[in-house]
């Protein structure tokens, strides 16, 4: 939970800079953003393949 809250606060502390930023600034900010969002999204498909393999294997047990 505590790891949660953290990103959070990352995020908010993100908009925030965003707000304040010239074009250049934002456009570095969006650029960080998309590439966190990616790794994000990888992040969950890999452990969604692996729930998947836990359930599998499970239920064939």
């Amino acid at each position: 939970m505590e790891e949660l809250h953290k990103k959070w606060e990352k995020i908010h502390h993100c908009l925030q800079a965003l707000e304040a930023a010239d074009q250049e600034q934002e456009a570095e900010i969006l650029k960080k953003a998309y590439e966190c969002l990616l790794c994000a999204y990888q992040e969950s498909r890999a452990l969604n393949d692996e729930m998947e393999m836990l359930v599998k294997d499970t239920l064939t047990s």
